[in-house]
């Protein structure tokens, strides 16, 4: 029985041929710290933005992701996670792969906290392993809990693999999302090898195009001032050859006058 306060989506269990409720909120308060909160938010930030013209990526988080057709309690909730192969964008309650034609999250990352640390380095882990997730990946944001701040598991014969790095700084490579990515403090970046740049959060979209603006504004300020003075040196070249000329004309009547 779901928990007083949850939100419920009922569907029917083919095997048993009665509803079966998933709830897709437990009724509680969610409470996060700070980097915790805004290391999700900007993860998820950088591959919304880069998945966003692909159709068949889907990514969410902090989302209800049932395992086990039947079986409410047999549920995980990633704090971000990526379907590569689903069959829409569209926003959903929680993640049923029975209904997305079996099709699992390809990546997940887990924020590491004191409370779910241990739970995420071992029983969910087996359970990302036996569910087909291609990649799993553990960050720390503050530090204290993972060694270099993060970690990640491939699969590979249907077992979990370590990741190791690929290159200096800490970078690591997801072959599932063809990205690669580090530990940045609280922020966990992922970069474009193929395009040769770094993703960005919201915040450093929006840095960027303040600066851009910004700097144009200052260009079309300096192309108005350098526009200005060019009409003021024309005006005053042709004040000064209008002087010249009547200087010149009042010589020459002087010099028929002598």
């Amino acid at each position: 029985m779901a928990a007083p306060g949850a939100l419920l989506d009922a569907r029917t269990d083919p095997a048993a041929g009665q509803p079966v409720e998933y709830p897709y909120s437990d009724g509680k308060i969610l409470m996060e710290t700070d980097p915790h909160a805004r290391s999700i938010i900007d993860m998820r930030d950088q591959l919304d933005t880069h998945f966003k013209a692909r159709q068949d990526a889907y990514v969410a988080g902090s989302m209800a992701l049932y395992y086990r057709q039947g079986d409410p309690a047999a549920v995980l909730v990633p704090d971000v996670f990526v379907v590569l192969g689903a069959a829409h964008k569209q926003a959903r309650k929680s993640y049923l792969p029975w209904e997305e034609g079996g099709v699992v999250p390809s990546f997940v990352v887990e924020v590491a906290s004191p409370s779910t640390s241990r739970r995420d380095a071992t029983s969910k882990r087996a359970t990302y392993e036996r569910m087909g997730v291609c990649e799993y990946w553990r960050f720390d944001p503050l530090g204290e809990l993972i060694a270099g701040r993060l970690e990640g598991w491939r699969l590979a014969g249907g077992r979990y693999e370590r990741v190791r790095a690929v290159r200096a700084a800490g970078w690591h490579r997801s072959e599932a999302l063809e990205l690669e990515l580090r530990a940045e403090r609280w922020l966990l970046r992922f970069h474009d090898p193929r395009q040769g740049r770094d993703l960005l959060t919201h915040a450093e979209t929006s840095e960027a195009l303040q600066l851009a603006a910004s700097q144009r504004d200052e260009a079309q300020r300096r192309a108005k001032a350098e526009a200005a003075a060019r009409l003021t040196a024309v005006r005053e070249r042709d004040e000064a050859n209008q002087r010249i000329r009547e200087l010149e004309a009042r010589l020459r009547l002087s010099g028929k006058s002598a």
